[in-house]
């Protein structure tokens, strides 16, 4: 007989794929994933939904892009990422910082508020080219504290370059467990500190942590030698509000919240930016950060950002360590939107180093290993990437306006951001240099809006708009902003870019569902699911948007210890030739393309045959079962109202269970037989339908032990 089964998404029990031991019976999450139980169509699991910022339509209205982030935590439990973006106005004497959070257990963001940054030195206007973000927690040693008081053991403020204004919290070295932050108000020494709010007292010997927040500009400025690098330190997340923190212009004390200019020489020479990139940190006191400058035939500049500096007007020469020659001329006009990105990559020419990588309209530009550049180096460019569209340009021409480029270790890929403009399109790339296709492309121009006073009805997602677009990636969650300056084009997306099936199997980020209990199974018919086909359009506008596919997968075998491997469904879920198994478990990868509007599973389940008598059938002990020759009778019991369909009879062991073998009425491996006068005579099988209530049908098999207890079992196969 034929039984359903199935699992629906949004009331499972869940875990953290990854971040928490395999359960069989709950619902595995990925990377990306989120479980959502809003009844309806809103109980579903997939990758996070679009999260779209807006700080154009804050109470402060500031046009804010380059977004830069990090994984603030990453737990079962907590999952937050911190983003920054930048003032794109137009040049002004003091430039805004803005910071978002992202949930990703819920996939919410969260617009925390902006700062004010004056500029040291000269009152004179600057742009903006390129924003970047030094983290670093300190919790060496241990502490006490006596109202504003903190005294330290072993600790290493001044060395380990903790800055006044950053925050402090106590009882965890961990900042996802405290509750409780302080501003620090001053610091006399590598064991002293004083508080700008009383705390109480906090024994001797007590754990804690500061988080050490900076962000660093790239800029260019009316007077071309005040552009430059410059560091903005002493941050903590509460001075982002709505209203705006402020941090002051540096004069001549390092390590307070104040803004730097980390000059090259006395008259700074990096006259016209166009972006940077970031090294990893080496220790406190080590971490370079690198410049690009001059459009055509670009330098660059190193720096170290976390070294101390000896201030005077806000302006130190300390953090610089060399400057490049030039590199050679560019092929197309490079990029001053926040161009430059480090990358490790996994894949190509720059396999396993670590080089920067930035874009010209027409050209992926790739530089030596970074710890192999030099001082007045020449030859630091090493090799270059052109534009070649996924299908060749007759497929798609080349568009001839990239600006941008981000690195995603999460993927291994390069994501390519272009102007927008008449029909250009982004990517998603492996970086080569054989002249080949780039990989695929990516964004879609609807020219949907996403302001917030649009139709409540429609699905946010980054429609490009004609308009640049700046990209970070953060464990495979990917931030975009388009770079404009007005309500109707400046949004930001929290987009899970990651989360395409085309990386499922290294990044994990898949749905693997609980168990489905198919006690009894003879053997499998079919998979099905459902997913939401549209989102959005409820005011009949047709304004929904159709999310991205889904594909599933299936096992039958080693699921108790996640050992089994996975088969893919066709389209057709069909599962006809799997046999019978008393669990089958699903697992769902999902699409991440142009729109990037991720789909939403609701339930799964299998139709499945198990081995109880079918309801059309009755056993018959006297006509047709003969204990000597080993034949089994069974009695039409219900018509089928058309011909019989084929049918299985299968015998079990009454005792054990265990199957004996089993024929179906089209294979007639055994023989198989008909009356429809109560036995009075016999004749070859016919799928004819029930003529009376004297119908039986009777199977002989070929051959059968002797001395064991039969149960047998007849129904459709």
């Amino acid at each position: 007989m034929k039984r359903a089964s199935n699992l629906s998404a949004g009331a499972l029990s869940s875990y953290r794929t990854g971040l928490q031991a395999y359960d069989p019976d709950k619902l595995g999450l990925g990377p990306l994933m989120v479980q959502v139980n809003g009844g309806g169509d809103g109980s579903f699991v997939g990758p996070m939904p679009i999260a779209v910022v807006r700080p154009m339509e804050a109470s402060t209205a500031i046009p804010l892009s380059f977004p830069c982030a990090m994984q603030w935590s990453n737990k079962a439990a907590s999952q937050w990422d911190w983003i920054f973006a930048a003032d794109v106005s137009a040049a002004a004497v003091t430039r805004r910082l803005g910071m978002f959070r992202l949930d990703r257990l819920t996939g919410t963001a969260t617009y925390d508020g902006f700062v004010t940054v004056t500029f040291p030195g000269t009152s004179e206007a600057k742009t903006i080219r390129g924003l970047r973000l030094d983290y670093k927690t300190e919790s060496v040693g241990t502490v006490g504290v006596s109202g504003t008081a903190l005294t330290g053991v072993a600790t290493q403020f001044l060395a380990n370059k903790v800055c006044v204004g950053n925050r402090i919290g106590f009882g965890s070295t961990d900042p996802d467990i405290i509750t409780q932050w302080y501003e620090i108000g001053a610091i006399a020494s590598d064991t002293g500190i004083t508080l700008t709010t009383n705390a109480g007292t906090i024994s001797a010997g007590s754990v804690y942590v500061i988080e050490d927040l900076r962000l660093a500009m790239i800029v260019i400025s009316v007077t071309t030698n005040l552009g430059g690098l410059y560091l903005v330190k002493g941050l903590r997340r509460e001075l982002f509000s709505s209203g705006g923190g402020v941090v002051p212009a540096a004069v001549s004390t390092d390590s307070i919240k104040a803004c730097y200019f980390l000059k090259d020489a006395a008259t700074g020479t990096a006259l016209a930016s166009m972006g940077g990139a970031m090294e990893d940190p080496l220790d406190a006191s080590s971490r370079y950060m690198w410049v690009l400058e001059t459009l055509a035939n670009p330098v660059m500049f190193k720096f170290n950002i976390r070294a101390a500096l000896t201030v005077a007007t806000g302006y130190s020469t300390n953090a610089f360590v060399f400057k490049t020659g030039a590199g050679g001329v560019l092929t197309g006009a490079a990029s001053q939107l926040n161009n430059g990105r480090l990358a490790q990559a996994f894949h190509g020419p720059g396999s396993g180093k670590d080089c920067i990588y930035f874009t010209t309209a027409t050209r992926i530009y790739r530089t030596a290993e970074v710890s192999t550049i030099t001082t007045g180096s020449t030859v630091w460019l090493i090799d270059n990437m052109t534009e070649v569209p996924p299908g060749g340009v007759s497929t798609y021409a080349l568009g001839g306006g990239m600006q941008a480029i981000e690195y995603s270790g999460f993927i291994d890929r390069f994501v390519v951001t272009t102007t927008g403009a008449s029909g250009t399109r982004s990517y998603i790339t492996q970086y080569r240099t054989d002249g080949g296709q780039m990989d695929r492309i990516i964004l879609a121009d609807f020219k949907q809006i996403d302001q917030g006073s649009a139709d409540a009805s429609i699905t946010p997602f980054p429609s490009i708009n004609a308009s640049p677009m700046s990209a970070w990636i953060e464990g495979g969650m990917a931030y975009l902003a388009r770079f404009g300056i007005t309500a109707i084009i400046n949004q930001m997306w929290c987009v899970p870019l990651g989360a395409d099936w085309e990386f499922a199997a290294s990044t994990g980020s898949r749905v693997i569902f609980p168990r489905l209990s198919t006690q009894g199974a003879s053997k499998f018919v079919q998979a099905f699911f459902t997913g939401v086909e549209v989102l959005g359009g409820a005011t009949g506008k047709n304004l929904g948007m159709s999310p991205q596919p889904i594909r599933m997968y299936y096992r039958t075998g080693g699921i108790s210890d996640n050992s089994g491997g996975w088969n893919l469904l066709t389209n057709s879920g069909d599962m006809s030739g799997v046999g019978g198994a008393d669990y089958v478990q699903f697992m769902a990868e999902y699409r991440m393309d142009n729109t990037m509007i991720p789909g939403r599973l609701l339930n799964v389940g299998a139709i499945f045959l198990d081995s109880s008598m079918s309801d059309n059938w009755q056993g018959s002990s006297d006509i047709g079962t003969n204990i000597t020759t080993k034949t089994f009778g069974f009695r039409q019991s219900v018509a089928y109202g058309t011909a019989v369909p084929r049918l299985t009879v299968q015998l079990f062991d009454a005792e054990s269970g265990v199957s004996l073998g089993s024929d179906d009425s089209v294979t007639k491996a055994w023989t198989w037989e008909k009356t429809t006068n109560a036995g009075g005579a016999w004749g070859a099988y016919n799928t004819t339908d029930r003529a009376n209530a004297d119908t039986y049908v009777r199977v002989t098999p070929t051959s059968l032990a002797d001395n064991i207890k039969v149960r047998a079992v007849i129904r459709e196969y």
